[in-house]
């Protein structure tokens, strides 16, 4: 089970446990996240390194057959392994809430952010070049103050529009005396790790289009209908190429774990249980 940014793997606990006396459930951190917070990237490619860190953790626990779940940035993990590396020992894959191409591009609108992707991009543009005169490791927790604040402006203004929810940025303004602790609050708090990011969703502009048309087995795609981050449309054409069943959560932005945890238990078992 691999989790979204900002997650770690104990907040799947709630879904599997239902589950739990007949299948056993890997509930990695990915580099960065929860037990694994303080193991920095070694590479530019934040997909790439995550692949070869699940690669390492089957052939540690020496697994031979399972199935695959891969939310958000779980989800790009998942398709840049099967795209780049031995993903011979998946059986069955579940899908959620992510697209096979970040970038948009002359065949494609249905990238991050969708058609406001480059108004978004720019403000991820101009955190990065913030960041950039950050030093290189440290927490942005601790970062000198007046930079603190405006990289924590800049997220706070990102999260708030994804979400929908002036009132996040609202309490930032209201509050910026307490910066250390919105610091500690943010999805990802590292600065190198927060650059990594960046940098990878900016510049390294993988399409895993070509390789869903040969997806090698059963997929289900689990698509949240008020996705601000990725079009529904996309996440649909990704289930056409891959040949995927596709299961739509009217109710659910990108977070269908929060916007209908029982539907999202339900297609797990459901998932989980097919033959």
């Amino acid at each position: 089970m691999l989790h979204g940014l900002g997650m770690q793997g104990r907040d799947w606990l709630p879904f599997v446990l239902p589950f739990a006396r007949r299948f056993q459930f890997f509930l990695p951190d990915l580099r960065g996240a929860g037990n694994s917070g303080k193991v920095r990237f070694n590479q530019d490619d934040v997909f790439h390194n995550h692949m070869e860190d699940m690669e390492d953790l089957v052939r540690y626990f020496g697994i031979e057959q399972c199935y695959l779940v891969g939310y958000s940035l779980g989800a790009t993990t998942s398709l840049h392994w099967q795209a780049f590396g031995d993903f011979s020992p998946v059986t069955r894959y579940l899908h959620v809430d992510q697209a096979p191409c970040i970038a948009n591009g002359d065949d494609w609108a249905h990238g991050l952010f969708g058609k406001q992707q480059s108004h978004f991009f720019s403000q991820l543009h101009d955190l990065l070049a913030l960041l950039e005169t950050a030093p290189e490791q440290g927490e942005v927790a601790d970062l000198a103050v007046g930079l603190r604040e405006r990289v924590l402006h800049g997220v706070v203004s990102i999260l708030a529009q994804l979400s929908g929810s002036n009132r996040l940025k609202s309490a930032f303004d209201a509050s910026t005396r307490w910066a250390g602790l919105w610091a500690r609050l943010l999805p990802v708090s590292n600065v190198a790790d927060l650059r990594a990011y960046l940098k990878a969703y900016l510049h390294i502009a993988h399409d895993y289009r070509p390789t869903a048309r040969d997806f090698p087995v059963p997929a289900t795609v689990l698509t949240g209908a008020q996705s601000p981050l990725y079009p529904a449309e996309g996440q649909a054409e990704f289930a056409r190429l891959a040949g995927a069943d596709h299961v739509v959560f009217p109710r659910s932005g990108h977070v269908p774990l929060v916007s209908q945890p029982v539907e999202f238990t339900r297609a797990l078992g459901r998932f989980l249980n097919a033959e």
